[in-house]
């Protein structure tokens, strides 16, 4: 897991090119003025979802993990708490959508909150069980958001 701000002095170039090409996407691409939906980037190898997500209780959530695809959101206004964990791969599964590459497990051991605001982006990884859209203060909130999802095929090449 990675978790910094988009114009936060990062050198970019530690990270591998395909993370690289979904940062500098962002960093040059207004999210506020896309289209809601899914914006491809390099096929379904690399495409980002834009949402205006609305947060909520951490009761009744439950983290998630990807097998395919890296998670890397990044929040152009607004915020979110996210849960995180390593997944060990021995968690219960609350529900599983494999055609959408996603899996809700019941529960984590050791979750830490993280606390995005506005400018920062986090890297989620198929070992980072991670339980996004959980509200920052007492109530929901709306904000925009993107999700690029990288294939993991991608860190190969």
């Amino acid at each position: 897991m990675i978790f910094s701000k988009l114009n936060g002095g990062d050198d970019l170039s530690a990270y591998p090119a395909a993370i690289q090409r979904a940062l500098a996407y962002l960093r040059d691409t207004d999210i506020m003025s896309l289209e809601l939906g899914r914006h491809e980037l390099e096929g379904d190898d690399m495409f980002v979802n834009v949402m205006d997500m609305t947060t909520h209780p951490m009761e009744g959530s439950h983290p998630e993990i990807h097998k395919k695809y890296i998670d890397l959101m990044y929040w152009p206004e607004g915020g979110e708490r996210i849960g995180v964990a390593p997944y060990l791969g021995t968690e219960p599964v609350f529900e599983a959508r494999p055609e959408n590459d996603i899996s809700l497990l019941e529960d984590v051991a050791n979750e830490c909150m993280l606390v995005a605001t506005p400018g920062c982006f986090g890297i989620f990884f198929p070992w980072d069980a991670h339980r996004p859209a959980l509200m920052l203060g007492d109530a929901p909130a709306t904000s925009r958001k993107a999700v690029v999802k990288i294939s993991m095929a991608l860190l190969a090449r």
